[in-house]
């Protein structure tokens, strides 16, 4: 099962990556008119938060909180290196654990559904901006 956990993490890594250099960089920081949107960008800076954390985690072997390297969520370069040296990073990780435990399979899972969730918010917000998604997106 962490097989497939871990290949579905990596192909969420690859459609963010697809995604993201299709997205305009004025597109960073537009919002929705709905309550409690979040512009692209913000989405992103969460993102590459979330695998900084869980990758951190999965090498601790438990949760130790959330933070996030980026700096701005407006600046399209920082998040384009910051997706790309966090996948690196992840695959690192996954290759430095020696003991799998429950936790780090728990951990494994929270990430998965966490930029899943994510995708498909991603997904939604750059279809009402009136942009495209890749037609090689799981979900779009």
């Amino acid at each position: 099962m962490r097989d497939t956990v871990v290949k579905n993490i990596r192909q969420r890594f690859r459609s963010y990556s697809l995604l993201f250099e299709q997205i305009a960089e004025d597109s960073l920081t537009l919002q929705l008119p709905v309550a409690m949107s979040k512009s692209v960008g913000e989405h992103m800076w969460c993102i590459v938060g979330a695998r900084e954390s869980y990758t951190r985690a999965l090498l601790n072997g438990k949760w130790d909180g959330f933070a996030c390297s980026l700096k701005s969520d407006s600046n399209y370069s920082e998040i384009k290196k910051a997706l790309d040296d966090s996948s690196r990073s992840f695959d690192d990780a996954l290759a430095a654990v020696k003991v799998w435990t429950e936790e780090r399979d728990d951990l494994l899972v929270h990430l998965l559904e966490h930029e899943t969730m994510h995708e498909g918010q991603l997904i939604r917000h750059l279809y009402a901006l009136g942009e495209t998604v890749p037609s090689s997106i799981k979900w779009a």
